[in-house]
């Protein structure tokens, strides 16, 4: 059966009033079918949910209307014209196709400010298998915005990203805990409102190995519903909020008999966004913080001839076999 992940609309964050739990994104209708790692799916009623608290924090993180194909997905600044998302919030874009988009964040006055009306294109990872099993390791996307001006940074500012090292191999609970900060969107299981921005704190991701290209964490009393999807898992050092991880969707480990959530680890994919974005001619470099700028590859020197002459008969790579003063014609 498809994956439940296709066009997934805004976060919503909820702690647990029962045992049950949300879909994390929009499910077919009248469905309420629940992703079992390895053994299919089982329907799973939806239970009512309380919200977990609003925030302006953060307005890099920007809640990401698909206008042309009806999506929407919170989404991460990373520069005027790239941000950072879920791969399977743009299913059914082709890689580089053109789509309109409207991006907004709350301010610190908790208004709604929109910071982006207009074209994008899409680019998901190379690897990335929108099959049945959601390809978690690969959700992640990058989206180039192509107006002018691109995102007004002077409100939002831009996301960091989290370093080199390997948090998530820690022995030690506090250094594997964060936060995600994502946009509600209304629900049959989920309150809140098209434009809420929630936190929920205190998860602890599992203890990994160094090779893994996802995350996963128990959902505990908190978890994320309709719409997480593309929502930055955000780990905390000296009171700065760094995006580790892109949130992907949820999952019931059969092994644990605990339900999890699961994120695309960030750090791996830096290079494959270089790669991606320069293709585009909009080089997107990222350290900890990412910039931007135009690629336009040098052309490849032509043969060499002293200063004041021009070549007439190319001997070949860089050599010429006939230099002419530049006032004289080639024969």
């Amino acid at each position: 059966m498809k994956s439940t992940h296709a066009f997934a609309a805004a976060l919503s964050f909820s702690v647990l009033a029962t045992s049950g739990c949300a879909m994390d994104t929009e499910a077919p209708a009248g469905s309420d079918e629940l992703e079992i790692e390895g053994e299919g799916e089982v329907s799973e009623a939806p239970q009512p949910l309380t919200d977990s608290p609003a925030t302006t924090a953060e307005p890099w993180i920007v809640n990401l209307a698909f206008t042309g194909i009806g999506a929407r997905c919170t989404a991460s600044v990373l520069t005027a014209h790239w941000l950072l998302t879920a791969a399977h919030c743009v299913d059914g874009l082709s890689t580089g196709a053109l789509t309109t988009v409207s991006v907004s964040t709350r301010n610190s006055a908790g208004s709604v400010v929109n910071v982006y009306t207009g074209n994008a294109r899409t680019y998901q990872h190379t690897f990335y298998d929108s099959g049945i099993t959601p390809d978690v390791d690969n959700d992640i996307a990058i989206v180039r915005l192509t107006g002018a001006t691109g995102v007004n940074l002077s409100v939002t500012g831009t996301a960091r990203l989290f370093g080199y090292t390997s948090p998530w191999t820690s022995t030690s609970t506090s250094d594997r805990e964060f936060s995600i900060i994502g946009y509600g969107l209304s629900g049959p299981a989920c309150t809140g409102s098209d434009s809420t921005k929630r936190i929920a704190t205190g998860f602890v991701m599992d203890k990994e190995g160094f090779d893994v290209r996802k995350l996963k964490s128990p959902y505990a009393s908190k978890h994320t519903c309709d719409g997480d999807s593309g929502a930055p898992w955000l780990l905390t050092r000296n009171g700065v909020r760094s995006i580790v991880g892109v949130h992907s969707g949820r999952y019931y480990d059969v092994s644990s008999l605990v339900m999890k959530q699961q994120a695309a680890l960030l750090p791996p994919k830096r290079t494959w966004m270089y790669e991606t974005s320069k293709d585009t001619g909009l080089m997107l470099d990222c350290g900890t913080v990412c910039t931007e700028r135009v690629y336009d590859p040098e052309p490849p020197p032509g043969p060499a001839c002293p200063s004041g002459f021009h070549c007439c008969e190319g001997g070949g790579g860089t050599t010429c076999n006939q230099c002419l003063p530049n006032s004289v014609a080639c024969p």
